[in-house]
């Protein structure tokens, strides 16, 4: 039967934290790894639920953002939810939930497509497995991680404070068959809960204000590598500010 953690499995692993089942780890906690170095899955996976989760993974979902980017200047991000699918690379019968992003970026004249599979997992934290970057048509990179790296979050802790750090070892090929080998640590915390938010869609009044921050070897947050998100139960990111501006002008989420 295929399932959607053994592509997280397939993929080296994952970082959980502390807690598990319904819970969001509780704080900095990387897991008790295996001898080989992989972290394992805490329990079996549970069906998300589609009204609390910051995080909608249901299939024919659609968002669509206004992006303000400082090189590719003002387009729009249309995302949709293709459902369940197969993750190229992986042994067979490895699936993910297949993620697809259209940007139009009219100022460079470029059409920038990003397939990605994620999955949820019991821990609340949702993972991406592979990611492929396809510019005006043809693939130009493809990003897989070692354990799988958090995306985002799909549940709200059940109190303040929680961070989460999670350190990777991330592979890139090159559409030319190079690749790049990279060590990337991030840290991920949880600013406030129940914030209102205004976006282009409406305003939102029960937000989570996520921070994610790229570290060095250091531990320090890299300088222009911050990200903060404002995730809603039901909707998923209505804004994210950082190194880009996305600002949720619609959307469409199936139950």
């Amino acid at each position: 039967m295929k399932r959607w953690w053994m592509a997280a499995l397939a993929a080296g692993g994952l970082l959980v934290g502390c807690g598990g089942g319904e819970n969001l780890p509780r704080g900095d906690g990387m897991g008790p790894r295996t001898p080989d170095g992989d972290v394992g899955l805490p329990g079996e996976p549970q069906a998300p639920d589609t009204a609390t989760s910051l995080w909608p993974l249901t299939e024919g979902s659609v968002w669509v953002y206004d992006i303000q980017d400082p090189v590719h200047g003002r387009f729009q991000k249309h995302v949709t939810v293709d459902g369940p699918r197969d993750v190229p690379g992986a042994p067979a019968g490895t699936t993910g939930v297949l993620v697809r992003s259209r940007q139009d970026r009219v100022a460079t004249g470029v059409l920038y497509e990003e397939y990605s599979w994620q999955a949820e997992q019991p821990n609340g934290l949702v993972v991406r497995l592979r990611e492929e970057d396809h510019r005006d048509g043809a693939l130009v990179r493809t990003t897989t991680w070692s354990p799988a790296t958090v995306k985002s979050l799909a549940r709200a802790p059940s109190a303040l404070p929680w961070s989460y750090t999670n350190a990777v070892k991330e592979l890139t090929v090159l559409g030319d068959g190079s690749q790049e080998d990279g060590d990337p640590t991030y840290a991920w915390r949880v600013v406030e809960m129940g914030v209102t938010v205004q976006t282009r869609a409406g305003t939102f009044t029960n937000a989570v204000k996520v921070r994610r921050e790229k570290l060095n070897d250091a531990g320090e947050v890299k300088e222009g590598k911050e990200r903060t998100y404002w995730l809603v139960p039901g909707i998923g990111k209505v804004r994210e500010e950082g190194e880009r501006t996305e600002d949720l002008a619609s959307y469409d989420v199936k139950k």
